[in-house]
Formats: structure tokens, sequence, C-alpha cells
């Protein structure tokens, strides 16, 4: 009996036991879901830095938004978003990238790491997009040897040879490493070799195009242009030699030549398809003709020798365009091999901190 009043009390003990466990504190449940909320973060954060280092760049922009709006307050909200314009910068989606860096640029104070490798990444881009003039109206007064490097690029798209290289020789003093004095060599050397890309001479190009139509313009390479202007003035010459026509000095005309057509004499008859003339002198001995080909050979010769001109002085105008564009052509092959993406060594925000 007493056993079993025993074994009653620790059955009852332990209920209660089991009964306080099942009520937890607010704030336990709050470090419980703090504890998930942190871990669930943390494996996204992971996974958004493995796509974005395996180039699955549109899956991470997914990842990354979806940390966003999950964790908007989140101390790693301007990393996440700098990743963003990553993703962005490197699917050439340039208008979106220089978005996303200005919203960590407003967010961060101008001494953070992320703060200046978004500044830097923003002035990047617009050199990838072309954004030449943007570019040099934000490095215009700068200090800082990346953005100066970045400017002495976009003077090197300008063609603005001398300010460009001032601007590499003041970056390389603000470096001050070895480092950066190899990687401003080939810089130094594409400026100084610009004067030996082969260009055309335009009193040349005027010359073929005189001699030749179309002539300025093979010897600027326009093919196809070439070829039109040759045809064009051929095929009015052409026209221009079958104009002439011969007609009686009377004003009875003759129809191609004499000798294939029937001149219209007035002696001449013609009944339904039997054709005769009405006196005994059929033809006469003697017929005074007169040319009439001027009026109908000038007109398309005018046409000729005007589209022979025009396109004489054209590839003359058009040589130093051409010349420009040999040289550009020039500039962004070096500038492919001299990438500037050579200076984008400067530390960046990590998404995942690394244990040390």
């Amino acid at each position: 009996m007493r056993n079993t009043k025993n074994q009653i009390l620790l059955g009852l003990l332990f209920s209660w036991v089991l009964s306080q466990q099942s009520y937890r504190s607010v704030e336990s449940i709050q470090s419980e879901w703090n504890e998930h909320a942190s871990y669930q973060k943390e494996e996204r954060l992971s996974f958004c830095d493995f796509l974005f280092k395996e180039r699955h760049f549109e899956r991470c922009l997914l990842t990354a938004f979806q940390l966003l709006y999950q964790f908007p307050d989140d101390p790693i909200s301007p990393t996440i978003s700098y990743y963003i314009a990553r993703c962005y910068e490197e699917m050439q989606v340039y208008d979106l990238a220089h978005q996303y860096y200005r919203q960590v640029l407003q967010k961060e104070s101008e001494s953070s790491l992320i703060y200046k490798a978004a500044n830097y990444r923003d002035i990047y881009v617009h050199l990838l997009a072309g954004e030449v003039s943007e570019l040099l109206e934000a490095t215009e007064n700068t200090d800082d040897p990346y953005m100066i490097t970045f400017r002495g690029y976009a003077q090197m798209k300008k063609m603005m040879w001398e300010e460009a290289r001032l601007s590499f020789i003041n970056a390389q003093a603000l470096f001050n490493h070895s480092h950066y004095n190899k990687l401003m060599g080939p810089l130094y050397q594409t400026i100084e070799n610009v004067g030996s890309v082969p260009t055309h001479n335009r009193y040349l190009v005027f010359l073929s195009g005189s001699l030749m139509p179309g002539g300025g313009q093979f010897m600027l390479r326009e093919w196809e242009k070439g070829q039109g202007i040759l045809t064009s003035v051929g095929l009015m010459a052409l026209i221009g030699s079958w104009g002439k026509v011969e007609s009686f000095v009377d004003g009875n005309r003759f129809i191609d030549s004499e000798g294939t057509s029937i001149p219209l004499h007035n002696n001449y008859k013609e009944n339904n398809s039997h054709k005769a003339m009405g006196n005994a002198n059929q033809i006469p001995i003697k017929m005074n003709v007169r040319s009439s080909s001027l009026k109908y050979s000038i007109p398309p010769l005018l046409i000729g020798a005007g589209i022979f001109i025009g396109s004489t002085w054209k590839s003359f105008i058009d040589t130093q365009s051409k010349n420009e564009r040999l040289v550009e052509f020039y500039i962004e092959e070096r500038i492919d091999k001299i990438s500037p993406s050579r200076f984008l060594d400067f530390p960046e925000p990590a998404l995942i901190l690394k244990e040390e």
C-alpha cells in the first residue's frame, strides 16, 4: 500500500515537472527565434556568396533581394546592396549598377571600406558604359590614385593624350609602389605609339578620287561605297552615249539613226502594214541632217559628273574622321589588353566574414 502511494506521488511530481517545461517565457521564445533567424540569414548569405563566385548572377540577385526583404534593417544590408550592384555590373546593366552603388553611398560614411569600394566601382561603371564625360566630371578635383587612374583611361578614350599621361604620372606618384609602376608602363607606351598608328593621307585620297570614280572611297577601304559610285558614274556615262538623235534640217525627225530607221519625209505613206513612197523619186539622193544629241546626253553626263566630283570631295572630307576612327580602334584594342580592371585591387566588403 505504501509503495503504491509512493508511485502515485512520483507520477504526480513527474507530471508537474513536465507541465512546467511546456510553458516558456516570451524571452526564451524570442531568443530561440533570433537564433533560428540568424542561422537562416547566415545560410542565405553563404548561398548568395557561392552563387556570385560561380557567376550565377541572376540567381544571386534573387537571393540577395530575398535577404533585403527579410532583413531590411540588418547591418549587412548595405553589403547586400553592394553585391546587387556587382551583379548588375557583371550583367552589363549599368544603370541599375549605378543605382545600387549610390544607395550604398547614401547610407554609409565616406571613411568606411564599403563606401570607398562602391565609389570606385561607380566610377568604373562609367568607364564600362562609355560615359566618359560623366566620369571626367565626377573625377575633376580628385586626389585619389584609383580615381585619377580611371580618369586617365577616360582621357585616352577622348584622345586627350597629354592629359592622360599627366593623370597616370600623378596616380603613380600617389600609389608610390613598384606594383603600380609596372601597371603604368604599358599605358605610357600606348600613348607613345599613337603617332605610329597607320592613317590615310587626305591628299592621296583626293588624288585617287580624282583619277577614278570611287577611288577615294577605295583608298579609305569603303569598298561598297566605292563600288556604288563607280557603277553610278559608269551607268550615267552609258546612258549619255545612247542619247544620239538626228533630224532633218526642216524638222522632219529621224528615229535612232539613218542606217536603221526610215526618214519621215513628205513622200512617205503608210497604209496598214504597207509602206511605200508616193512619188517616183522614192528616196532623196541627198539629205541634210543635224545632230541633236546634246540635249539628251547632257543630263545623265551632268549627273555622273556631279557624283564623281561630289564623291571625290566627300572622300577628302571623310579622311580626318576615318583617321580618328583608326586611332579609336587602336585605343580600344589596347585598353582591352591593359584593362582598367587591373586596378580593381582595393578592399571590398564580404558577404561572409572569414573566421580567424
